[in-house]
């Protein structure tokens, strides 16, 4: 049934190329068209659910599939590193999808060289897209340009805004800033419009 989404994606970029891994049907597209893509998936298909972004970084290997050896593991085995041609595209990264309403899942590709680790962000689409990029860029470096700093870093400001969404001046010292409807002074566990019988005392 998934293999309907890759045609339809196909038919809007003919250069995708669809595959399947253990029965996940998986279309690989250019960087360049990954939000259109997305998009597509996300307003046609109803493919509303992001479920993970994630990124494999290949190194050595063929493929995701290793023989066994798992490429989630910390290093690549140190004979790989000297005797095998190392792989590029390198990096793979992933955006799963899912429709609840048609039951349907499918997975969306970008392959990466190693000199270039840029890709567009989807967060405009996706909310939940931003902590999903900010765990590739921190895990495997890979970069979205639109996202400013190192948040892991110690010099990082604690509430430095990001000019990827839009955010409200919400100075809780627990969840930090963020966007919500309360306004500045007001903390996002004090914050109970549109909810009704909460105590405006309580701290939830």
């Amino acid at each position: 049934m998934s293999q309907a989404l890759v045609d339809l994606v196909r038919e809007r970029f003919p250069d995708a190329k669809g595959s399947s891994h253990r029965g996940d049907e998986v279309v690989t597209v250019r960087r360049e068209q990954v939000v259109d893509v997305v998009a597509l998936l996300r307003n046609q298909a109803e493919m509303k659910l992001l479920r993970q972004i994630a990124a494999v970084d290949l190194l050595t290997f063929a493929g995701e599939s290793t023989g066994g050896g798992a490429l989630a593991s910390i290093e690549v085995p140190a004979y790989a590193l000297e005797k095998k041609p190392r792989v590029e595209p390198r990096f793979q990264v992933a955006y799963n999808l899912y429709s609840i309403v048609r039951k349907q899942s499918l997975r969306v590709r970008v392959e990466l060289r190693s000199d270039d680790l840029k890709v567009p962000t989807i967060t405009p689409l996706y909310r939940t897209a931003d902590w999903w990029e900010r765990y590739v860029f921190d895990m495997f470096g890979i970069l979205y340009p639109e996202f400013v700093g190192y948040p892991l870093r110690k010099d990082y400001p604690v509430r430095k805004r990001q000019p990827l969404v839009p955010e409200l001046d919400f100075p809780d010292l627990v969840r930090g800033p963020g966007p919500g409807p309360g306004g500045a002074g007001v903390p996002m566990s004090q914050t109970h419009v549109g909810r009704q019988n909460v105590d405006p005392d309580a701290y939830d």
